[in-house]
């Protein structure tokens, strides 16, 4: 799903480690994205890949169009969670 003029309203801090599923190296941000709708201001709290944020180009205080992934993930633990994630393309 792109969303369109869309404020980047904070960037949080570099996470990173490796998966216990997967064995593999990951690093990560979450991302407050602000917009108008028909109760007033509304959020979005996302996830976005250290790769994809880099290759973006974006920063906090930026309008930008985005592309979101919306899935839902059970983990090892039996947690199940929503996950929304910036994608490139």
């Amino acid at each position: 799903m792109k969303l369109e003029n869309i404020l980047i309203k904070r960037v949080g801090d570099k996470r990173s480690g490796t998966s216990e599923t997967t064995g593999n190296e990951w690093a990560n941000r979450d991302i407050i994205l602000a917009f108008q709708d028909e109760t007033g201001d509304s959020y979005i709290c996302a996830n976005v890949d250290e790769e994809v944020w880099n290759k973006l180009g974006l920063k906090e205080g930026s309008i930008a169009s985005v592309n979101l992934q919306f899935r839902t993930k059970k983990f090892k633990s039996g947690f199940i969670g929503n996950e929304i994630k910036i994608i490139d393309n």
